[in-house]
């Protein structure tokens, strides 16, 4: 009779193990599934980083002030400048000195990205293309790219605006 309990026990156990590593494999599955979705569409950013300019690296995206209006436009790099700090949080690019403040733009040609009260609004939803063209782009209309106004080559100031995109290098960004 003290056989039954002890061959029971071990098969219980066995079993328990089975189903947890099969549960494990599941949650593994499920969790590279999303990452793939959403790797460079509006997953979070995994932090604040600065936005460089492909086209020299010691430019990047920053405001002067973060207040409702504010433009956003090329500066020299300092990642110990929490207003050249972003993160992409639910589709959102938001601003590490007061992430209340998220980069907003009427998805138009030409029209300068500004920074607005974080809101629910398509204004505000943007895609990162890391795997491709490490473009920009607002989640509204994916054939329109963030790039600095002058074109050509990138200098302090200039403003960050819409246009179509092209491939060229003023339309890509570095965010790592």
């Amino acid at each position: 009779s003290d056989q039954g309990p002890v061959l029971f026990y071990p098969s219980v156990t066995y079993r328990r193990h089975k189903i947890m590593k099969i549960s494990s494999v599941i949650v593994l599955s499920i969790t590279a599934l999303l990452a793939v979705k959403l790797d460079g569409v509006e997953a979070s950013g995994g932090g604040y980083k600065l936005i460089k300019s492909k086209d020299d690296d010691d430019l990047c995206w920053g405001v002067s002030n973060v207040k409702d209006g504010a433009r956003v436009k090329l500066v020299k790099c300092d990642d110990d400048e929490d207003e050249q700090l972003w993160d992409l949080d639910n589709g959102k690019i938001k601003n590490k000195d007061d992430d209340d403040f998220c980069i907003q733009v009427k998805a138009k040609e030409n029209k300068g990205l500004r920074l607005g009260k974080c809101k629910n609004k398509s204004s505000q939803k943007w895609k990162y293309d890391k795997n491709n063209d490490n473009e920009w782009t607002p989640k509204k209309d994916d054939d329109l790219c963030v790039q600095h106004k002058g074109g050509g080559s990138p200098e302090k100031g200039d403003k960050l605006i819409l246009k179509d995109c092209d491939g060229d290098d003023e339309q890509e960004w570095e965010w790592d």
